[in-house]
């Protein structure tokens, strides 16, 4: 009997574990040089479920798989060998094959001292998606679109952008299959006009607050990823009442992926995904305590109104004595003079002495 109660326990973790969204940030950067093909073949080798990557525009129009618009400094020689100076080389200005000289994987990544140092080029994203098919894995693309990089001709008008990358990811993968994520807001409520039924994700790196990504962004989108220092267990609930997943990124350590997995977050973006085989089982099994104003229905937290109270009922509060429920809110419901609630503090009747008529309470006649 013990052995059936660890196996079911054990059971029902992987099937958490399977609902939980690990993605290979950049393909496994801290292990493998990022944005290549071999970078994602890497990342497949641990229990990721999303290859996340980074998309940019060439000259001849390809859609090129990297951070950067420029040839990184920090991480690329030209075809020499040769060290290369930071924005220099404009991406947009070179054709695809052209991109394809310059080496960015060889050369020393202090910041990733794991990394394997390997001669590496930035692929197409249609030659990388060709050699990682078929697969069982998603694919978490970004466009890496801003108004200064247009501004300065590191990339085409926004747009423009959107679309080849569009374009190009439909050849290959069906809808179920990726979404697109941006810090671009402009990209990404232009794809929400033009293409509604691409899932797309909500990017942030500067402080907010939960309501006022939604106002600013002006639509929901699948996924709200933040970076997970400007996380807090309140936003989570928050995107949640709103059927809103939360995919906090970079997380590259044990102790802040056990963090951010209890607060009940939906996934982890990490440039480790080795580490994903270090976290118990059990953690994913821990459900987080809602925070104050908030109340568990049906596994998620949900924003209990000023004058209501938790409840177990659909939508998970109830209006307190007196007030009524109106959309989200709870309404004080007026009564007319001489009148009072009855028991379910819903409903009035007139005092001894008084007889209702119409919407008030008419003294009785002598």
């Amino acid at each position: 009997m013990r052995y059936f109660i660890f196996i079911l326990t054990l059971f029902s973790s992987f099937v958490s574990m399977a609902n939980f969204d690990w993605q290979g940030h950049r393909g496994a950067r801290g292990l493998y040089p990022e944005n290549t093909i071999n970078g994602m073949k890497e990342a497949s080798k641990f229990p990721i479920t999303t290859f996340e990557m980074d998309v940019v525009i060439s000259k001849d129009k390809e859609v090129i798989v990297s951070h950067e618009p420029w040839i990184n400094s920090e991480i690329c020689l030209d075809s020499k060998g040769k060290p290369v100076k930071d924005h220099e080389v404009n991406l947009y200005h070179l054709t695809y094959e052209q991109i394809k000289n310059y080496n960015c994987g060889s050369k020393l990544y202090p910041k990733f001292p794991q990394q394997k140092k390997v001669s590496e080029f930035r692929p197409r994203l249609s030659d990388l998606i060709l050699a990682l098919e078929p697969s069982k894995y998603r694919y978490n693309i970004e466009i890496k679109s801003t108004l200064e990089d247009e501004k300065a001709g590191f990339q085409p008008e926004y747009k423009e952008f959107s679309d080849l990358v569009v374009a190009q990811i439909a050849k290959h993968l069906g809808l179920e299959r990726f979404t697109i994520q941006s810090f671009d807001w402009r990209v990404l409520k232009y794809l929400h006009q033009t293409y509604p039924q691409i899932e797309l994700v909500a990017l942030r790196d500067t402080k907010y607050t939960a309501k006022d990504v939604l106002e600013e962004l002006g639509f929901a989108p699948i996924v709200f990823s933040p970076d997970q220092a400007l996380l807090s267990l309140e936003d989570v609930a928050f995107f949640h009442s709103k059927n809103i997943k939360v995919i906090p990124w970079t997380v590259n350590t044990i102790e802040d992926m056990k963090k951010m997995i209890l607060m009940g977050v939906d996934g982890i973006i990490t440039d480790y995904p080795n580490l994903i085989l270090e976290i118990p089982l059990e953690t994913y099994q821990l459900i987080p305590d809602c925070p104050s104003k908030f109340n568990r229905y049906e596994g998620k937290c949900v924003r209990v109104p000023k004058n209501a109270e938790a409840s177990q009922h659909n939508p998970g509060w109830v209006c307190k004595y007196g007030f009524i429920q109106k959309r989200d809110f709870c309404v004080k419901i007026k009564i007319p003079k001489n009148a009072l609630f009855m028991d379910d503090g819903k409903t009035w009747t007139c005092k001894e002495g008084f007889k209702r008529y119409r919407y008030s309470c008419k003294a009785n006649p002598k």
